[in-house]
Formats: C-alpha cells, sequence, structure tokens
C-alpha cells in the first residue's frame, strides 16, 4: 500500500529534517496510521544527539512511543480500524520510530487501546505513564500500600504522572521539584507537599526516616539522597538517569532497614505487566484528568526545537506530539 506521509528523520546525531515519503516507515507485519506520538527525555537525548540512543544506521525516524489505528495487518490478532498503542521494545531506538505518520511495526509489544481510551490519552500519558504506572505496582508489590511517597525528578514527565498517580490511588505525595515555578501545577496534581531538590550528606549513611517509599525518576544524587530517608522496609523504583547515572550509597539502608531497591525499565517489561499498567491507567486516570498534565501539543516540525529545550531543564512535563497534519 502506498499513501504520501510525512516523518522526522535523522540523517545523523543532532540532525534532523521532515521528509515526505510514499512507503510506509519500518517493515514489521502491522501497518499502523500513526496519530500520536510524544516527547521523553529519551527521545529529546535522541533528536539532539546528547547520548547514543539511537542503536541503528541512519537515516532514521525517532520516537520511542506510538499510538493510532491498524490500516493493514499480516497478523489475525490486529484487525483493521482497530486504535493500538506501542512503546519501548526498541521503538526509536534499534526500529524506525513513532515520529511519522505511516509505521510498520513489529508486534511483540503492540498493545489494543484500553477501552474507554482514547489514543490521544495514550499518549499524553505514553513511555512516561507506564513508566510511572510499573512504579507505582512496584511500591504494591513490596509492601507499601499507603504512607509517604517522595517523588523526585517531579518537573518531568515521568514524576508528574507519577504524583498524579499515587495521589489518586490514597498515597499522600512529597514532590521534589527545583523548577519552584512548577509547585503549584504539581499541588493541582495532587502533590500534598512540594520541596526543592534533595542532596546527599555523605557523612550521614542514614538518616531521618520520614519517607515510606520512593519514586525516583531523576536517579544520580537525587536517588543517592534518597535511600537514606526511607523508612524500614520501604520500596524505592528507580527509573530515571537526568540528575546522573552514578549511586553514591552503602549498604546500610539495605540491611538495616530492610529497603527494596527496584528498578523500573518499561522498554523491556512483560505484555502481561504492560496489560495490567495501561488497564489500571484507564482507570486511575480518567481521560478528563489527562489534560491537566499536558503541556503543549506539538506537531512533527516542532519536535527539534522543544527537545532541545527539553535536554537543558527548559521543558519540563509532558509534550504531546500530534501527528495528523496536511503533507
Amino acid at each position: 500500500m502506498e499513501q504520501t506521509h510525512k516523518s522526522l528523520i535523522l540523517t545523523g546525531p543532532g540532525q534532523c529534517s521532515i521528509v515526505h515519503g510514499s512507503s510506509p516507515a519500518g517493515n514489521g507485519p502491522v501497518l499502523i496510521a500513526v496519530e500520536y506520538s510524544s516527547i521523553n527525555y529519551k527521545d529529546a537525548l535522541a533528536v539532539t544527539g546528547k547520548a547514543k540512543i539511537v542503536r541503528a544506521s541512519f537515516p532514521f525516524i525517532p520516537g520511542i512511543d506510538l499510538a493510532g489505528t491498524v490500516l493493514e495487518s499480516d497478523l489475525k490478532d490486529y484487525k483493521p480500524g482497530e486504535p493500538v498503542v506501542l512503546t519501548g521494545g526498541g521503538l526509536g531506538e534499534r526500529f524506525s520510530g513513532g515520529y511519522t505518520q505511516l509505521q510498520a511495526v513489529q508486534s511483540k509489544y503492540l498493545l489494543k487501546v484500553p477501552e474507554g481510551m482514547s489514543t490521544r490519552t495514550c499518549m499524553i500519558l505514553g513511555t512516561a505513564g507506564l513508566t510511572a504506572m510499573l512504579s507505582a505496582m512496584a511500591l504494591e508489590d513490596h509492601g507499601v500500600i499507603d504512607g509517604e511517597i517522595l517523588v523526585t525528578g517531579a518537573s518531568g514527565g515521568v514524576g508528574m504522572i507519577a504524583v498524579k498517580l499515587l495521589a489518586n490511588l490514597g498515597y499522600t505525595v512529597i514532590a521534589s521539584c527545583g523548577s519552584t515555578h512548577l509547585w503549584q501545577k504539581l499541588q493541582g496534581l495532587g502533590a500534598a507537599r512540594t520541596i526543592n531538590r534533595i542532596d546527599t550528606d555523605a557523612s550521614r549513611p542514614l538518616m531521618h526516616a520520614q519517607y515510606d517509599g520512593v519514586v525516583d525518576a531523576a536517579g544520580g544524587t537525587a536517588l543517592s539522597a534518597a535511600l537514606p530517608q526511607v523508612r524500614v522496609h520501604g520500596c524505592v523504583a528507580a527509573s530515571g538517569n537526568a540528575a546522573g547515572s552514578e549511586l553514591n550509597t552503602t549498604v546500610y539502608p539495605f540491611i538495616l532497614r530492610g529497603i527494596t531497591l527496584a528498578g523500573i525499565d518499561s522498554n523491556t517489561a512483560l505484555v502481561r505487566d504492560r496489560l495490567l499498567a495501561w488497564e489500571r491507567l484507564q482507570i486511575l486516570i480518567p481521560e478528563q484528568e489527562a489534560d491537566q498534565l499536558l503541556m503543549a501539543t506539538v506537531s512533527l516540525e516542532d519536535i527539534a526545537s522543544v527537545c532541545r529545550a527539553k535536554v537543558t531543564g527548559k521543558a519540563p512535563g509532558r509534550f504531546l506530539v500530534s501527528t495528523a497534519s496536511e503533507t
């Protein structure tokens, strides 16, 4: 099938342009009319070339998530007209990604959009929402079903959604964010309290225990500072590295307080966990509340400038990419 469409193409690290074509991107068995994607921190690194995210040859279409409608399918499980969502699994890294209007995808992590959720809301949440939900599920799995939860990196997509999600689950949420102009927004999302970025006191391997759990979307110094402040048998769900990749800690939070450090990787999450996470997101963040999370809706042409702003901390939160525009 030939259908004129356009895509954002990386021609090299940090070099991109809008290209029109008639053959679909990708080479998978399910052809999708892409309606929405999103801009995650990983996307910003890929588009700007600030980190080696793309593991394929150039030219290449980035974008680590997408939602749209099936046009054609070689597989009986996916029928034309069905709304679908795809996140991670190498999309936008090893396989042609979501910044296009037409994409032929592999089916390993392809899911049908939960009933009652639109493709638009799917991508307001996107990879960040899946990561936040998996983080909350990790807390529950380790017995942290109530109490005070610290969210680090709360100005980012994962952080903002985690604040909203945890508040809706009944936790008391403390949002850690250096962007004080966003504190009112975080409180509107459900944060009981907002605090500045937390720092590590290397001379104190254990500090006053004040959090029952942590959703860490920042990594680095934030994660290092959070661990000594978690209560006995608490859990820290870690998914980010915007604040650094090094972890400065001791064994004491783990052997004296029994704290669990749970790594969250939505990129390789099992299909059964993805299905459960999306089902719960549909219930916990209704369509009418999803817009609270959105900073802006942008076009394919806007992606590069938003990515440049995001890697410098000037574009916090969730940016929805709408691919629907004239070619």
